[in-house]
């Protein structure tokens, strides 16, 4: 199937492709690795007016880190650099682990973790990273730049807060806690290449043999990837013991609102939320 006729443009500055968007609107996309939307394009089913073309701006592919003001990511980031970054290897395991799950080798070279992010799949990767590290999405408009918590730009299935003129732009990700340790856990019938049936990443920081601080972030089980938040206040003050883990898992389920599709069934996913749950903690600890 052939692409429909567009017009394309390549800014060289935000702002260029803010006023773009702001004169095209819905009728014009955003093209940043380009995974999933030339994928849309060639089935037809995604059929811009305007193709904006993001890869022209230099400065949205940059990884910057300072302890003090933690790491910023331009959204142009590919999962390639990310791999390649030592203050995310150092500082940032879990996103780098989500990171090193995704696609092939070549998805990994062309996809972003902005286009990532923007497509609001429940499945993405990088999400249930970044909720647990606390990340924050700075995003760029007609009048005014703005940051929220990542769990805000996620509106359903495929479905952003952005507004039509706006720019996801990159990420402020505070540094983590020294003490706390955490890991991402994906299944799927491959290692790589597949999407998780579910996903789940964990932080953990302990103290006197009880949980202390804990972020646990899902994803493939609702409409958006979701903060475990019900399980993160069960087991704070709670002894480090199988039986804590297991409760807290449980809770976990309870928050999960998973669908039956063609790749697993509801309560396949809701099975997978208990046990991985179970493993990212302990395997956190």
């Amino acid at each position: 199937m052939s692409m429909e006729n567009f017009e394309y443009f390549e800014p060289q500055t935000v702002k260029e492709a803010v006023v773009l968007l702001g004169q095209y609107k819905r009728g014009a996309k955003l093209l940043a690795g380009g995974t999933d939307l030339m994928v849309g394009m060639k089935e037809g089913f995604v059929k811009p007016r305007y193709l904006i073309n993001l890869k022209t701006i230099k400065e949205l592919d940059k990884i910057v880190y300072s302890k003090k003001e933690g790491l910023s990511v331009g959204s142009l980031t590919t999962w390639t650099d990310i791999l390649s970054s030592r203050a995310i290897l150092q500082y940032y395991p879990i996103l780098r682990e989500a990171a090193s799950l995704i696609g092939c080798h070549q998805i990994r070279n062309r996809g972003t973790i902005g286009g990532n992010i923007c497509h609001a799949s429940p499945s993405a990767d990088s999400a249930p990273a970044l909720m647990v590290y606390g990340a924050q999405c700075v995003i760029s408009g007609s009048r005014r730049e703005r940051v929220i918590p990542i769990e805000e730009i996620f509106c359903g299935v495929q479905k952003t807060s952005l507004k039509p003129e706006e720019i996801l732009t990159g990420f402020r990700i505070p540094t983590p806690d020294p003490k706390s340790k955490g890991c991402y856990l994906k299944f799927s019938p491959r290692k790589a290449m597949d999407l998780p049936i579910v996903g789940v990443a964990a932080l953990i920081r302990t103290a006197n043999g009880t949980f202390e601080g804990v972020r646990i972030a899902l994803g493939a089980v609702a409409p958006t990837p979701i903060r475990a938040r019900r399980a993160e206040k069960f087991l704070v003050g709670k002894p480090i013991n199988d039986e804590s883990i297991r409760k807290a898992a449980e809770e976990a389920v309870n928050e999960s609102k998973p669908i039956t599709d063609w790749r697993a069934s509801r309560e396949y996913r809701l099975g997978l939320v208990r046990e991985l749950t179970c493993q990212a903690i302990t395997q956190s600890l």
